[in-house]
């Protein structure tokens, strides 16, 4: 036995008894030997460390419970310049982790996993011997790059090979009963430590499992597996597959090879009857039933397919059956892709989309909390339940606005009420509706503090500021003092935050002039506007965003219509149809926008109209739009893509750019 070993093997024997914990010079109180099915006290002191001074910690807690990794949340509160928490542990975990954090708009933006030691320990039972799982996890977590464990939680940590064979062997002689259960990251674990000997290793080991009597499908699935993937032997896969579909016919191999089977067919047909056979042959129900679902994307997949099938055919009483076997997920995105698109689409009228929306709709919010966005370990619950928030206030947000539209607006204002507290005033198209609502429910004396709490996150449209300063007119008798009093409305970290952004995305990029025909057919040369500060809106027809972006726009024209040191031109570019021209003539005339436009011309490397946005594309690197370019003297300072829903949001970005340069000398 060489020194390496030597030295490993006795620091076992001195921590076989005990848990093992690892903390180093830590910011956590000691919490000494914890014990499973106990709960574990937790008492954190920032100073010293990276969130020090942070106004809220959290912890984000890792666990091994009977083999199985599982994430949860660890709820702190600040007592004596400590975060102090309470965690009950299971009964079977063998092993936890905890890294504490800082948030910002739900967003990680600082941690502390003591310096990559890690806040971390190994428990103890009621007996105070060691639980199944305890060397395992200890083993794997702490070496991120076997990837056996949750991701994320080291920055560059990494024991060595041979500690991880260590602690592998060592779970091995303590439980060796439980090998078959982990006998997958057995054989990772042999062949990252001997690669050249893991074949024969690996089929003697193999065949050994094989003969063991009363094998789950959990363990005839690595067997499988190892077959397939590490020793590349299809003859021998195939032959394990044969049986485990033998003996678990409504098993997860069972259930893969049915979802293929159905694939084919949808592919040779365009029904989707194949999907409802799946379905009825392995209901949803069932499946759930096992503790780790790890083939959701099965049903999401079928579910998302028949939610399309029966919207595009308007077969809605039969999508109706399915509803209840759906979760958040699938209901949420059955809603967001058909529900939106027959919307925006108008072929559709809103009397027939109503009934099915409405069940989608009601379904989706009773089963917001079901947690079906955290992917097994990629999200703690909070996180889910953050994610399933967001998505729910994106579907209230197209509902209400179709039965507004549909004058059922005591209705509308019922959904309001599901809308959560953070995304109440999110969207300023829902804020402009929930005005109207508003009156037309008896509610008036709602509208100006709505008007104001869009204004206060800077959601806000045309149409509300309109009525914001009627009121304020009303009011005080004159507008001397308008544009102050929406200054202070807007929240300053909000604001502060925005020119934040503007400035540290402000660029200088040398750009070719170009020439380009207006509506009228004139000629328009950016290289004769020296003296101007351009800005550029690159959309199409077919654009949604793009148009979704126009009202904020036309504020900026409207602010600036009499400076001469500011234009505006609209390039019509990558349109598909050779009517574009008069459909952009058409479509301008009827949305009552008024806007320079220009028709970008035919690129001769892509037989498009959009010679002159390809041009720019590589300073981007990116071909989306729509697509904001602010230019000053041949260069340009300011670029954004895409529309982040707010009018007013959009008028500050570009009119912060504008101030700027018009500033400078």
């Amino acid at each position: 036995m060489n020194s390496k070993w030597i030295g490993l093997f006795l620091w076992v024997m001195v921590m076989a008894t005990t848990g093992y914990g690892q903390q180093k010079e830590s910011r956590v109180k000691d919490w000494g030997i914890p014990q499973a099915g106990a709960p574990l006290n937790v008492t954190y002191t920032p100073e010293g460390g990276p969130l020090q001074g942070r106004k809220v910690v959290k912890g984000i807690i890792y666990l091994y419970n009977n083999y199985k990794w599982a994430v949860d949340d660890l709820d702190l509160i600040y007592q004596n310049k400590s975060w102090v928490g309470k965690y009950p542990l299971p009964a079977n975990c063998a092993f936890f982790a905890i890294k504490f954090v800082a948030e910002e708009d739900h967003k990680i933006v600082a941690s502390d996993n003591n310096g990559d030691f890690g806040f971390l320990a190994t428990t103890v039972g009621k007996n105070n011997g060691k639980l199944p799982g305890g060397s395992l996890a200890w083993g794997m977590f702490r070496k991120p790059e076997f990837n056996k464990a949750p991701q994320g939680y080291f920055d560059k940590a990494n024991i060595s090979d041979e500690a991880l064979e260590m602690w592998v062997r060592k779970e091995m002689k303590d439980y060796p009963r439980n090998v078959p259960v982990f006998f997958d990251i057995y054989l990772a674990m042999l062949k990252l430590s001997k690669p050249e000997e893991f074949p024969v290793l690996a089929r003697r080991n193999l065949q050994k499992l094989a003969a063991l009597p009363g094998l789950t499908e959990q363990t005839y699935q690595i067997i499988y597996d190892s077959y397939n993937f590490l020793l590349k032997d299809k003859a021998a896969a195939d032959s394990v597959k044969a049986v485990i579909l033998q003996k678990f016919p409504n098993g997860k191999m069972q259930r893969m090879a049915g979802m293929v089977q159905t694939n084919s067919a949808l592919t040779a047909s365009s029904g989707v009857e194949p999907v409802a056979a799946f379905l009825k042959r392995f209901p949803v129900s069932e499946y759930r039933k096992d503790s780790v679902l790890t083939q959701n994307y099965i049903y999401y997949n079928f579910y998302r397919q028949l939610g399309t099938y029966f919207f595009d055919s308007a077969r809605f009483d039969e999508l109706r059956v399915f509803i209840p076997e759906m979760d958040f997920q699938s209901l949420n995105e059955v809603y967001r892709f058909n529900v939106t698109r027959a919307f925006l689409s108008k072929r559709v009228p809103l009397e027939k989309i109503y009934p099915i929306a409405k069940i989608l709709i009601d379904s989706t919010i009773s089963k917001k909390s079901d947690g079906s966005f955290m992917q097994e370990t990629t999200y703690t619950p909070k996180q889910a339940n953050y994610l399933a928030s967001v998505q729910l206030d994106q579907r209230l947000y197209l509902h209400i606005r179709i039965l507004h539209q549909m004058q059922r607006d005591k209705e509308a204002l019922a959904y309001m009420n599901e809308i959560s507290l953070e995304g109440k005033f999110a969207d300023a198209d829902v804020n402009e509706v929930r005005i109207s609502v508003y009156r037309n429910t008896g509610n008036a004396n709602l509208v100006k503090p709505a008007l104001e709490g869009g204004l206060r996150v800077n959601k806000a449209t045309p149409v509300m500021l309109q009525e914001l300063k009627a009121m304020y007119l009303k009011d005080k008798g004159d507008t001397l003092g308008y544009e102050s009093y929406l200054s202070k409305l807007k929240e300053k970290s909000l604001v502060d935050q925005d020119k934040q952004h503007v400035l540290s995305n402000m660029i200088k990029q040398p750009v070719k002039s170009f020439v380009l025909k207006d509506l009228s057919g004139k000629n328009v040369n950016t290289a004769l506007l020296k003296d101007q500060i351009i800005v550029l809106d690159f959309w199409a027809t077919w654009c949604y965003p793009c148009k979704m972006a126009f009202p904020g726009m036309q504020m900026l024209v409207d602010h600036y219509q009499n400076d001469q040191k500011v234009a505006f031109y609209f390039i019509s570019t990558m349109e598909r149809k050779p009517s574009y021209k008069e459909d952009v003539a058409k479509y301008l005339k009827t949305s009552g926008f008024r806007f320079n436009v220009l028709f970008d011309d035919k690129n001769p490397a892509t037989g498009h109209n959009d010679r002159v946005f390809k041009t720019m594309t590589p300073f981007f690197n990116s071909s989306a739009i729509p697509r904001k370019v602010v230019i000053k003297n041949g260069v340009i300072r300011y670029t954004s893509e895409g529309y982040n829903g707010s009018p007013s949001g959009l008028f500050d970005e570009l009119s912060y750019v504008i101030e700027i340069l018009k500033s400078e000398k």
